[in-house]
């Protein structure tokens, strides 16, 4: 229909001008965009139809779509009645969206209002209508597989790390270690594992993070299988055993931040949330399944076996990881295209690639702006003093059980399983309630976040303090399982707090912020593991003030993440 002046016109098979009216979608005029050529697109899985208009994006709308939120032109006052969302056809819910990586060109959609016949325009649509459901199914396949793989491995990084929390307590007995050494030996892993934190965001985004996960993993599956030797060396001194385990904790520091960037690449933005803190509950997993497994592998075949038995998970992960992400980074987008197939949502950014999104860009990495953003450090705040709890429940839990309340290593390990078992339904939880309130338009990004991360701080801080005030009782055993669950539980909201923030931040540089926050909470880790067993030590195996401390540094942390965190995007 052609009109001296601008209308929608509302085009799709079976719907008329003036039905598209009659439904609500009214004559506007936004000056130069309501003179661009548009036309109205099927929608996979739905009904109804959405504008598509040349400038630059595209709303699609439907079972499938998926992506950031789009601008639409803004409503006027001209455009009332039937409500609508911005000049889209009204609907009775609200839909995901999807944005375009290429501006759209009437080369991609050559329908138009003024040119194109009934017939071609109903061909044209129909024809895009059956590419977006191929391509929509594909995928949805695709990153379902991605989040699948990338859980699985932070799955084997759990339990690898978890192996020695549990196999210490027979190895002191084995090799006269008190809680002093026992500390040294648990806080060696993160004097590797921060090094690789700061500097791992930058290796994952200098080159494919793929691969610098991959040879992560086999780096730490080498060390984890040859712990039980260097143990066996460092009988008179320690200093196989450190080495080793440092290493092992330079392996796993870089895959926090490569899985942060393939996130970022590959995972729709309106289910990232949920993604990372369904990923998070696969570290989680893994530390179950190492209490879980591990005190029955060592009364069958000795503690040896555990490191032995985790380590070769590595490989097999491996064995799978390689050939897809090797296959996913050499499928050509043209080729696909040309062969009638969508291009796969499961690509990695390929070495050339990333390299050019960050050093052969104009514009070099902004450290500065990094450095002076009160949003980066209210981060890394929250992260250091969770991280400060996170590391004494991970390395402490079971000599916790087993001293103050006596109870044997099996038992203890397994007295672990109900709080992590907890902690990963809360951090699903955590990741689908902040999507919904951000999806629904009830909160703001950053207001979600400082609601999960008050939850994630301020709770676990109730709970630290009740078991010291309690931590001479030694017979309420079950009280105090009922304590650290809470404890663990809602700092498994942290996922959806400042566990989600880095990519709010920058979709560049997500992987280098994590890498950096990460870092720095290992380091406080770290020394907060190593000063546990001095502090044990030096009082008597009392626990009250280990966990005054830790509350303090959980409710400092949570108040300057309050003051300064944001979700706006600065870098």
């Amino acid at each position: 229909q052609q009109s001296s002046r601008p209308v929608w016109s509302c085009v799709s098979a079976g719907i008329s001008t003036m039905h598209a009216q009659t439904m609500g979608c009214k004559r506007i005029d936004h000056g130069s965009i309501a003179r661009r050529p548009a036309a109205w697109l099927f929608v996979p899985g739905s009904r109804r139809s959405v504008l598509a208009f040349a400038n630059g994006r595209i709303p699609l709308r439907g079972r499938g779509g998926y992506g950031e939120d789009v601008e639409l032109p803004p409503r006027t006052a001209e455009d009332t009645g039937r409500p609508c969302a911005g000049n889209i056809m009204p609907t009775t819910r609200r839909y995901p969206v999807r944005q375009l990586d290429a501006p759209l060109t009437m080369k991609q959609f050559p329908v138009t209002v003024d040119v194109a016949t009934s017939a071609e325009r109903e061909s044209a649509m129909l024809e895009e209508h059956q590419r977006l459901v191929v391509e929509e199914e594909s995928i949805g396949r695709d990153v379902l597989l991605l989040i699948g793989m990338v859980t699985a491995v932070a799955f084997v990084c759990s339990v690898d790390r978890a192996a020695m929390s549990v196999t210490i307590l027979p190895m002191s007995q084995q090799f006269g270690w008190d809680s002093s050494v026992k500390g040294a030996v648990s806080s060696s892993f993160f004097a590797g594992y921060m090094i690789t934190n700061i500097f791992g965001g930058y290796l994952a985004t200098r080159f494919s993070p793929q691969y610098v996960l991959a040879a992560g993993v086999l780096l730490w599956s080498l060390f984890t299988v040859d712990t039980p030797l260097a143990a066996e060396a460092s009988s008179d001194s320690l200093t196989s055993l450190l080495v080793v385990r440092a290493i092992m904790g330079i392996g796993e520091g870089v895959a926090y931040p490569s899985i942060q960037n393939i996130v970022r690449k590959s995972v729709p933005g309106q289910i990232r949330t949920r993604s990372l803190s369904f990923i998070y509950s696969g570290h989680q997993l893994g530390t179950i399944a190492s209490y879980l497994s591990s005190p029955s592998i060592m009364a069958a075949y000795g503690w040896p076996t555990v490191f032995w038995s985790f380590g070769s998970l590595g490989f097999l992960w491996l064995s799978a990881w390689i050939p897809l992400s090797y296959a996913a980074s050499n499928r050509s987008d043209a080729r696909n295209r040309m062969a009638g197939k969508p291009a796969p949502a499961l690509s990695f950014p390929s070495t050339d690639e990333t390299a050019a999104d960050v050093l052969a860009s104009d514009s070099p990495i902004p450290w500065g702006k990094i450095a002076s953003s009160p949003a980066v450090w209210a981060i890394v705040a929250a992260q250091v003093t969770v991280g400060i709890g996170s590391g004494l429940s991970f390395s402490w839990l079971p000599t916790y059980f087993t001293s103050q309340f006596g109870v044997e290593p099996d038992q203890a390990s397994y007295l672990c399983l109900v709080p992590f078992g907890v902690t990963v339904i809360a951090t699903n939880c955590a990741g689908w309630i902040a999507d919904g309130l951000v999806n629904n338009g009830r909160f703001t990004r950053t207001q979600t976040r400082k609601v999960m991360q008050s939850i994630a701080s301020f709770g676990p801080a109730l709970c630290l303090l009740s078991l010291s005030s309690d931590s001479h009782n030694t017979d309420n055993l079950q009280g105090a399982v009922v304590l650290v669950t809470a404890w663990l539980a809602l700092g498994g909201f942290s996922a959806a707090g400042y566990g989600s923030n880095h990519q709010d931040l920058s979709q560049k540089y997500s992987g280098m912020l994590f890498g950096l926050s990460n870092g720095l909470a290992s380091i406080a880790g770290s020394a907060s593991i190593y000063a546990t067993g001095l502090i044990l030590k030096s009082n008597n195996n009392d626990w009250s003030l280990i966990f005054e401390l830790a509350a303090g540094f959980y409710i400092v942390g949570c108040l300057i993440y309050l003051t300064w965190a944001s979700s706006e995007e600065e870098f």
